[in-house]
């Protein structure tokens, strides 16, 4: 496979790749620091969610209870899980934190609460304590007035040492430090439209300039079908070698679903490629402008946010892109078919038939088979009655019913487009399959 970028290029577009450096392995946590992050995932699965986190920024190594030893401050809004938003750990008191300080027998929690934020703050005399910002009726104020407690931990509890309510003068100093800081940036935003460019084999529907990725597009699948390709930016976390990356993508129109795309680093090349999930096309041509991301790099373990990316033009372009990719296909079914014959009395060609927009090698649900006197419904070769049973019978009684053939044992009609290519109509008319060998298709799908 070529790299998307000669795609790109092939459509005009010019794009500089970044290749993404493998990531400097993470410190190793204490055993207690780990044991709090891994409950914390274990109830997000538990509960059907995926577990999002910044591990950066979960936990901090300090020195809060002067023993000389270190202790952990675990901010846990840097984590969420999928299926409870984002105000899980926060609220109008802050953001809940746990300190797990140092004691003989390793570390334990010695602090736990809702808090506006957290320092070590000097108490003198080489010892430390805690600062944090507090709702501002601790100092009998209103809620959102500046209160600040400084805490000592004296080996069994917190001692309140200073506990003080913003001045005036509070105000005007922390308003004159912002002014000095550095303005911050927003954070990158996703904008670009969706392009479409060349033709049959060679037609890509394409997205580029995203924060954690220099293009994502979607290409023919030789043999039949889309695929996706994502090119990594610096930044997006890379698994190791030979296991998938999992991007999920998420809309909010029309009730909200969310679908997950597997990718496997192609041989020699810095782009990530699979055969395009059904629920992730429908999100991208759906009524969604832009769709909220995350990423695995650990088989679904654990998840990392994203930026949000935009679908303008995406309709278009990737509409486009199918009817140039299901051509293809068709085209190339035809010449396979070169100097074989059909078989009457449907007058196609023996063998499987599957949707034009999927390759002969993974068909996605059904495949259609015939060899002139049976006809089946192939759907993997599972167990009889499951959903995955290869059900195979005599053709039956063929009438035409206008242009079209009338299989009344089966309770469908087909529309014979060509000896490679058929269109049946059962409940609603169905996209065109394409005739596919039986070597193509995959073995449990195969009738005997």
């Amino acid at each position: 496979m070529r790299s998307l970028f000669a795609f790109l290029s092939l459509a005009a577009w010019s794009v500089q790749a970044a290749a993404a450096p493998a990531a400097a392995p993470a410190k190793a946590w204490p055993r207690e620091v780990q044991a709090a992050y891994d409950n914390l995932k274990a109830e997000c699965r538990a509960s059907g969610g995926k577990f999002i986190a910044d591990r950066a920024a979960f936990a901090t190594e300090t020195e809060l209870t002067n023993d000389g030893k270190p202790d952990w401050v675990l901010e846990y809004a840097a984590t969420r899980c999928s299926n409870a938003g984002y105000s899980a750990w926060c609220g109008t008191a802050g953001c809940m934190i746990s300190i797990l300080g140092s004691s003989p027998k390793g570390l334990r929690e010695i602090f736990g609460d809702n808090v506006r934020g957290w320092s070590a703050t000097d108490l003198g005399r080489g010892r430390k304590g805690l600062e944090i910002p507090v709702h501002g009726t601790a100092c009998g104020g209103a809620g959102a007035e500046g209160c600040v407690e400084t805490l000592a931990w004296n080996g069994r509890k917190w001692d309140l040492v200073k506990r003080h309510r913003w001045t005036d003068a509070d105000y005007a100093a922390e308003q004159r430090r912002q002014a000095a800081a550095p303005v911050d940036q927003p954070p990158p935003q996703h904008e670009a439209r969706w392009q479409f460019g060349g033709s049959g084999a060679g037609a890509v529907a394409a997205t580029t300039g995203h924060p954690e990725f220099a293009a994502l597009g979607l290409r023919c699948q030789p043999g039949g079908g889309v695929y996706m390709t994502l090119v990594p930016k610096p930044g997006l976390s890379l698994p190791s070698a030979g296991r998938p990356l999992l991007v999920n993508f998420a809309g909010s129109e029309n009730g909200g679903y969310d679908a997950t795309q597997t990718l496997v680093q192609e041989s020699g090349k810095n782009d990530f490629s699979g055969t395009i999930d059904p629920g992730v096309e429908g999100l991208l041509i759906g009524a969604d402008t832009g769709l909220d991301l995350i990423a695995s790099a650990s088989g679904g373990d654990e998840w990392q946010q994203l930026s949000y990316m935009s679908l303008a033009g995406s309709t278009a372009a990737i509409r486009s892109l199918r009817q140039q990719c299901d051509s293809a296909a068709g085209a190339e079914s035809s010449a396979q078919a070169a100097g074989r014959k059909p078989l009457a009395p449907l007058g196609i060609l023996p063998g499987y038939y599957v949707s034009e927009s999927e390759p002969c090698a993974q068909p996605s649900f059904e495949a259609l088979f015939y060899d002139g006197k049976r006809l089946g419904l192939v759907r993997g070769g599972g167990a009889p009655g499951s959903d995955e049973e290869n059900f195979v019978g005599p053709l039956g009684k063929v009438e035409r019913s206008g242009k079209a053939l009338l299989l009344p044992e089966w309770g469908m009609e087909m529309n014979i487009l060509s000896p490679t290519r058929i269109q049946l109509t059962i409940q609603d008319t169905e996209a065109p399959r394409r005739w596919c060998p039986a070597e193509q298709m995959p073995a449990k799908w195969r009738v005997r």
